[in-house]
Parts: C-alpha cells; sequence; structure tokens
C-alpha cells in the first residue's frame, strides 16, 4: 500500500497519515461516477439490443426479399436497407427511418 507521509504542518502536527480526509471523499466520489457511468452503460446497450429485436421483427421478410446476398456486420445491412428505402414495407420504413444517419 502506498503511504503518503505529510510533512509538520500547523494543520496536522506532523502525524503521519495513510489517506487524508479529502483522499477518502475523492476516492467515494470516483467510485460513485464508475457507478454511475457502467450503469448508464449497461442501459443503452440494453436499449439497443431491443431496438434490433424491433428491426429485426420488422426488416426480416425485406431482408430476404431485397438483401439477400449482404452479409450482416460492418453496417451492411442498414446500408442495404437504406439503399432501397423505397421498395420497404411500412413498417421497416418506420424502423429504418428512426436510425441515425452515417
Amino acid at each position: 500500500m502506498v503511504q503518503r507521509v505529510i510533512s509538520r504542518t500547523p494543520r496536522n502536527d506532523g502525524k503521519r497519515f495513510i489517506f487524508r480526509p479529502t483522499d477518502t471523499f475523492m476516492r467515494a466520489l470516483l467510485a460513485a461516477a464508475c457507478l454511475i457511468g457502467i450503469l448508464v452503460l449497461t442501459l443503452s446497450m440494453a436499449m439497443a439490443q431491443d431496438d434490433g429485436g424491433q428491426a429485426r421483427q420488422a426488416c426480416e421478410v425485406d431482408y430476404r426479399k431485397l438483401c439477400t446476398g449482404t452479409m450482416p456486420g460492418g453496417g451492411r445491412v442498414r446500408k442495404c436497407l437504406n439503399d432501397h428505402f423505397d421498395a420497404l414495407s411500412d413498417p421497416c420504413k418506420q424502423v429504418v427511418s428512426t436510425w441515425p444517419s452515417k
């Protein structure tokens, strides 16, 4: 464990501390911020996966009809569906129109 030694000042009277009180507060604040970040990341990933299920349901027939030779991955299916936007079914058009443009 790293030990911080504080030199003699009027505030500490030469006492040695492993952590200063402000260090403890900052560690708790950092832990809370990390926990919130992990929670937000997990929720956003769950929402993205849920959206993928809706897109798959709405566009499966259109994918098979219009993009049969397109290999999934790297945004190729989205590009194919966007390229054939006018030929898509209405439910698939609604899903595709919500995707951010790249």
